[in-house]
């Protein structure tokens, strides 16, 4: 209840309604990515144009989400359904190749566990760390 971010917001509901539009090929998910857009924080934004095609659609929507959900831990889940949900593949879009801090980025679809939660007796890890 205390916690510095919040669990859900007008913005999300919005985003998430807007992506169920979009899956069920109804065009009123533009206009709650820009009913978002028309009252966010700090004022309004310019409203978006429809792309045009499906995969560019889906891509404009998930950029939104980028940009609304910043910080609030909701990134990885979203990276996730991109991969099993929209069939991208991963190498479109988690990062690949060399760290700029060196080596190479890995293949996890995931975080890996807190060491506190390493430490737990009870903690098994996850069978399936792809999806």
């Amino acid at each position: 209840g205390n916690a510095p971010v919040a669990l859900a917001t007008g913005i999300e509901a919005r985003l998430i309604e807007a992506e169920a539009l979009l899956k069920a090929g109804d065009a009123g998910w533009l206009t709650k990515l820009n009913d978002a857009r028309a009252s966010g924080l700090g004022g309004t934004l310019a409203p978006l144009a429809d792309p045009g095609t499906d995969p560019a659609r889906v891509d404009l929507l998930f950029r939104e989400r980028a940009f609304w959900m910043y910080f609030t831990s909701h990134r990885i889940g979203d990276l996730r359904r991109l991969v099993r949900q929209y069939g991208r593949g991963p190498e479109t879009v988690w990062p690949t190749g060399n760290y700029f801090k060196g080596g190479v980025y890995g293949t996890d679809q995931n975080l890996p566990p807190a060491q506190a939660e390493k430490n737990n007796p009870g903690y098994t890890g996850c069978a399936d760390r792809a999806a």
